[in-house]
């Protein structure tokens, strides 16, 4: 599995997924890499009705999590319906391909669209 990479501020350590151009805690400019480690806490969950263009489904689960090192993260969850989900349960996260397509729209600039993608654990 690829690594999920976030940011921690040199400064204040708040750490960061995605990277940002400054700190949102103390506004500074200087990172260091992490790896976004073990499973992953589920905080809270939506589901989206209304997707972007490029996305061949009626519907998808969004959620943020805790990873067992504290990054904070909002990827897609793998799960059929909410009665699946419930704040608290952990997840397994996976970086792949986030869209569901069935034609030649899946890629974007020739290249698949990647992302954090979530898995409930039994």
């Amino acid at each position: 599995m690829k690594e999920i990479k976030a940011y921690q501020c040199v400064s204040c350590g708040r750490k960061h997924y995605p990277y940002h151009d400054r700190c949102l805690g103390c506004r500074g400019r200087d990172f260091e890499e992490i790896e976004a480690e073990g499973n992953a806490r589920l905080l809270t969950y939506t589901q989206l009705f209304a997707l972007p263009w490029g996305f061949d489904q009626q519907y998808l689960f969004l959620g943020v999590v805790e990873f067992e090192n504290g990054v904070r993260a909002m990827g897609q969850i793998k799960a059929q319906s909410l009665a699946d989900l419930k704040p608290g349960m952990w997840m397994r996260p996976t970086w792949e391909p986030v869209r569901v397509q069935y034609g030649p729209v899946r890629k974007q600039y020739g290249e698949d669209v990647y992302g954090l993608r979530l898995e409930p654990m039994a």
